[in-house]
């Protein structure tokens, strides 16, 4: 794989734990998912807070994660929303209503239960028109997205949005992905270095394991099982400023090698 050097330009991290106040290298050194606030929901700026209740929990979470990239992108760059169970609640709402005798659903459920639900409300509430991947790659959809980010950053030649998300799935879905902690995360990435560009990565394809998180931080998030939150080794190197290697999970027999260059 060529070795294309592709920079990053901004980064974001939602989560209950996560101080907004505070600098990620800041909040990467601390951990306390245990005590995070029982109705804590994400609270994107873009929407109104009086409809907040007609989007899911996790169109919340990977709205507020892109409107925090946003302003750093041009108008012409694509977007990439990864996230690994989707539009679980949405789901969870129709199978309920077809166990009833009228099975009468609206159809605007049907429209938010779609994997690309989030990705297509973002843009259409901030009338983007470029192109808007959906991915989903189970507990490697943060390595996945972000392949794919990168790849169409190296061919097109064009600015991206990575947008993760995932939050826990209502009973009784949850009996086999038991997540405990909301999560969403964002990458700008853009083929050209800017005044906003704070590192650079090169990306290849290799056959060796994935890289372990090194805060208390991302160890604890990791441990609520969320895959958003597979995305902190490479969050770490970012935020901490500190140039190597990182080794993110894909499905399949290879793994996704970024080496970070600080500059």
């Amino acid at each position: 794989m060529t070795q294309t050097q592709i920079y990053v330009d901004a980064l974001s991290l939602i989560a209950p734990s996560k101080d907004g106040t505070q600098p990620l290298a800041s909040s990467l050194a601390i951990a306390d998912f245990t005590a995070f606030p029982e109705g804590w929901k994400p609270s994107p700026k873009s929407i109104p807070a009086r409809a907040h209740r007609r989007y899911s929990p996790q169109t919340l979470l990977a709205i507020q994660a892109a409107e925090e990239i946003a302003p750093v992108l041009a108008e012409d760059a694509a977007w990439v929303f990864g996230s690994a169970y989707g539009e679980g609640e949405t789901l969870q709402l129709i199978l309920e209503a077809l166990r009833g005798p009228t099975m009468a659903i609206r159809p605007t459920r049907f429209q938010n239960s779609v994997h690309n639900a989030a990705s297509g409300q973002w843009t259409i509430a901030q009338s983007i028109t470029t192109a808007a991947t959906s991915i989903c790659g189970a507990d490697h959809t943060a390595g996945s997205s972000l392949l794919k980010a990168l790849l169409q950053v190296q061919l097109e030649q064009r600015p991206v949005g990575v947008v993760l998300f995932d939050a826990p799935l209502p009973a009784p879905l949850d009996i086999s992905h038991r997540l405990t902690c909301p999560a969403g995360a964002g990458l700008v990435l853009s083929n050209r270095q800017s005044p906003q560009s704070f590192a650079s990565i090169t990306f290849s394809l290799v056959k060796q394991a994935e890289t372990p998180p090194q805060t208390c931080y991302a160890q604890a998030a990791l441990a609520t099982l969320n895959p958003v939150f597979s995305i902190l080794p490479l969050f770490e190197k970012l935020a901490e400023s500190d140039p190597g290697d990182v080794t993110l999970g894909l499905n399949g027999r290879m793994n996704l090698n970024l080496v970070v260059t600080v500059l």
